[in-house]
């Protein structure tokens, strides 16, 4: 209970000193890694599907997002020569679904793409680009809604307390700074809400997102992960 009053604490002081990320990376500052080059872009894939979806993105090997929570979310991976409008274009296959995505990145982005079913039994790829605010002293949160039909989703410290993130229209996501302390969170939807998961494990100048979807088409299912980058080679 101490631990969600101190996290209600830190929300009251809204949101943290924006850090460019020139030397920094979702989840640690990787200051001594080798850089890429400054016309790439960071992208990363969500599954937000019932069944495993796999992706050949061009840039980067194969990949397949399982799913299990600590499945569907990839890492960020660098993505080289977004510069001139160029398209970026990802296969991807579930079952009997396919897709055929197209991106277009800017220079020194992070961008997070939904892997989502349509109803003509295809696969398409909502793109979101992510606030690039890194503060060492405190933990960075994002909050994604991935429910198509949930207009306004909000994530509240369990069982009634306030809101960490709220009104985030779906396709969409939203991001601040907090203390790195453990609570219970709950994720809700209208009337609806996903089973209450605790948030723990952060740690000052960690980057973490906290996730709602939908994979059955029927029960919302929430949970959070720690950002990851890929390491850059040459």
């Amino acid at each position: 209970m101490r631990q969600a009053f101190a996290l209600a604490a830190s929300l009251a002081t809204g949101l943290a000193p924006l850090a460019a990320l020139a030397q920094a990376t979702p989840g640690q500052a990787l200051v001594y890694d080798p850089q890429p080059p400054a016309d790439s872009a960071y992208v990363r894939f969500v599954n937000t599907l019932g069944e495993e979806v796999a992706l050949r993105p061009g840039f980067v090997p194969p990949l397949r997002v399982g799913t299990k929570p600590e499945e569907r979310i990839t890492t960020f991976n660098v993505a080289p020569r977004v510069t001139g409008n160029r398209e970026m274009v990802v296969e991807a296959s579930a079952g009997r679904r396919t897709g055929r995505i197209t991106l277009r990145l800017q220079p020194g982005s992070f961008n997070t793409v939904l892997l989502q079913a349509q109803g003509d039994g295809t696969i398409t790829g909502t793109p979101i680009v992510d606030q690039a605010d890194f503060n060492r002293a405190r933990a960075r949160l994002s909050f994604y809604n991935a429910v198509p039909d949930c207009p306004s989703a909000s994530a509240v410290l369990a069982p009634s307390g306030p809101a960490v993130l709220e009104q985030v229209a779906p396709g969409t996501a939203k991001a601040r700074s907090v203390n790195p302390v453990t609570a219970q969170l709950k994720v809700e939807c209208g009337a609806q809400a996903a089973p209450t998961f605790p948030l723990q494990g952060l740690e000052a100048g960690g980057m973490y997102s906290i996730w709602l979807m939908r994979p059955d088409g029927r029960t919302l299912t929430a949970f959070f992960s720690r950002d990851t980058t890929a390491r850059w080679r040459n």
